[in-house]
């Protein structure tokens, strides 16, 4: 047994080679022994033997600490989302920093791996010779560390599954891009991964979007205690994980924790390219000075145009001190490849429905592209590219009036043939009197959810509540009755006059796709950019598909990881201090 100092007495093994590994807790990886440095792989393989002498012998054995997990899928154990004391310590002494990576969209939870011969990483060639005295089993054979960089690791089943798989190879690039030795892994640092449920499905990307933004205000919880802590925060998130993050710091910046984040990444990001400006309608705080506010700039880029007020996070940018934004116009997730011209060539519904075949058929990033990019089409509710598009708010809706009133869902289900039925005054008379009835609860909701809502600071141990009709706009911290009244009012515009496609907007282009490019001249951004504070990298020479950081080529390693991230993490980081 080993006790609180690091200690293990046995006393009854008898002088001469020993082996031993950790039992029933998984995640400890043996580093060095006696000051020498030895594989963790290689150690998870075969325990390597020390030799014993009588009547005593002391051996230093060094270890990686278990990964460390924000599991956001299952409910708050105690109600609240919170790192355990032995986490904070363990980031405390681990250069009292916090790096966390938040996974992008339909990634499951997945399993971590088991130590196997496969293993490109096991330093074989330094192990012992002979027949080893033990052989990690249980616990011990399970890999939580990366054990391959090559790009079948996953078919071969190295480096774990789903969101473990993600997190073990973000961590492992992170360390070899702060300076880790190949042979020397005793300054290894852990990230903090968050694992959140935006594995909806394929195709439903806005329930996804509601996903995200619930385990955004979940991530509050986590964000304030280790604010409480001193500990140093970097964030860095991929794909729709931008929305997880974004809500998170929306939250902070609203209640006045102003610069508490050091470095936000995002990396490759499914948000809007406006996401950080600070205009959206839904709002009780005065029109700011910077111009937002007036009719001069209602056309500005930098303006929220999605119906439902989900794409601005317009306090977010107020919680960090710097923002920096991995782009890459070869992202076909995110839109058209600059090098594919289909959608130039074969323009119109014929063209579009030709490479909504080629979508279907062929999942990989570039052929999404040839489509313009599943993100791009998100809204669309024919064709049905990211699920129904918004006619989402449609099921989700009519779906919680069962729960409202009994008289309202007879009445919805006429909805859908409203245009046949102008001439019935009664059938009309029945929808917007359950439009009324919606209307009214949406508001109710607001009042009920503010009675919940503490006055003061935040605190780590006080969970934020939860919205449900008022989803979409779940990335604010409170929701007050004139902003639901205004929620409704649009949520009912875009059902009854729009048929649940906007007729005088457009989704903005994805901000992984094109960065800040869009907002050079802006009065809000152009001052921070011009100082860096927003920050883009543009990726698309050497970045050619949406998950590419997973296995990066050398030269996503060294521009993306080395030069885009770890040299500005660690002006203020003592990440790899250990």
């Amino acid at each position: 047994m080993i006790n609180a100092e690091g200690l293990s007495r046995h006393p009854r093994v008898a002088a001469g080679p020993v082996a031993w590994q950790i039992g029933n807790v998984s995640g400890y990886h043996l580093v060095a022994i006696d000051d020498a440095p030895c594989h963790p792989v290689s150690c998870g393989l075969i325990a390597p033997q020390a030799a014993v002498a009588m009547p005593e012998t002391t051996i230093q054995a060094i270890y990686i600490p278990p990964p460390i997990v924000v599991n956001l899928r299952e409910p708050a154990p105690d109600s609240v989302d919170r790192l355990s004391d032995t986490d904070v310590e363990q980031l405390r002494l681990n250069g009292n920093n916090a790096t966390i990576f938040v996974h992008g969209y339909n990634v499951p939870h997945g399993n971590w791996a088991r130590f196997t011969h496969n293993a490109d990483l096991s330093g074989l060639a330094a192990m012992q010779p002979g027949t080893p005295k033990l052989v990690p089993n249980g616990s011990a054979a399970t890999a939580t560390l990366c054990q391959s960089e090559a790009t079948d690791a996953d078919e071969r089943g190295l480096n774990g599954s789903g969101a473990c798989n993600w997190l073990v190879n973000m961590e492992y690039q992170l360390n070899r891009a702060a300076g880790l030795p190949d042979d020397d892994w005793r300054q290894y640092t852990r990230i903090v991964g968050v694992f959140w449920p935006g594995d909806t499905g394929t195709t439903e990307f806005i329930e996804a979007e509601f996903a995200a933004m619930k385990s955004g205000r979940r991530l509050v919880n986590i964000l304030v205690q280790l604010i409480e802590a001193g500990i140093t925060i970097n964030l860095i998130s991929h794909s729709l994980g931008a929305r997880v993050v974004l809500t998170a710091l929306n939250i902070l910046g609203a209640h006045g924790m102003r610069q508490r984040i050091d470095n936000l990444f995002l990396w490759e990001p499914a948000v809007a390219d406006n996401a950080l400006s600070p205009d959206t309608p839904f709002t009780d705080t005065p029109p700011r000075r910077d111009g937002f506010g007036t009719d001069s700039l209602a056309h500005s880029p930098a303006r929220e145009v999605h119906p439902l007020g989900m794409g601005t996070f317009p306090t977010a940018h107020l919680a960090t001190n710097n923002v920096v934004v991995l782009h890459s116009h070869e992202d076909g997730i995110l839109g058209p490849s600059a090098k594919d011209a289909l959608i130039e060539e074969d323009s119109g519904l014929l063209g579009a429905l030709r490479g909504i075949r080629t979508f279907f058929d062929d999942t990989t990033d570039d052929q999404t592209g040839k489509l313009g990019g599943a993100y791009t089409k998100k809204w669309w509710t024919f064709p049905p590219i990211a699920g129904d598009g918004l006619r989402y708010f449609q099921d989700y809706y009519f779906e919680r009036c069962r729960k409202i009133s009994q008289d309202c869902m007879p009445a919805f289900q006429t909805y859908t043939q409203q245009k046949a039925r102008n001439g019935d005054g009664y059938a009309q008379w029945q929808i917007e009197r359950a439009w009324d009835t919606i209307e009214q609860a949406i508001v109710d909701e607001a009042r009920r959810v503010a009675t919940t809502i503490l006055w003061g600071p935040l605190r780590a141990d006080t969970p934020l509540p939860t919205y449900d009709l008022l989803q979409p706009l779940s990335h604010h911290y409170r929701i007050s009755e004139s902003m639901a009244r205004l929620f409704a009012h649009k949520l009912r515009q875009l059902a009854q006059r729009d048929g649940w496609q906007p007729r005088d907007t457009d989704v903005r282009p994805a901000l992984g796709l094109i960065g800040f490019e869009s907002f050079i001249k802006e009065p809000f951004f152009e001052p921070r950019i011009s100082v860096k504070v927003f920050d883009a990298i543009n990726q698309s020479l050497w970045f050619p598909s949406h998950s590419a950081m997973k296995y990066p080529t050398e030269e996503i390693f060294v521009k993306s990881y080395q030069d885009g991230i770890m040299k500005r993490l660690m002006r203020g980081s003592r990440f790899g201090d250990y």
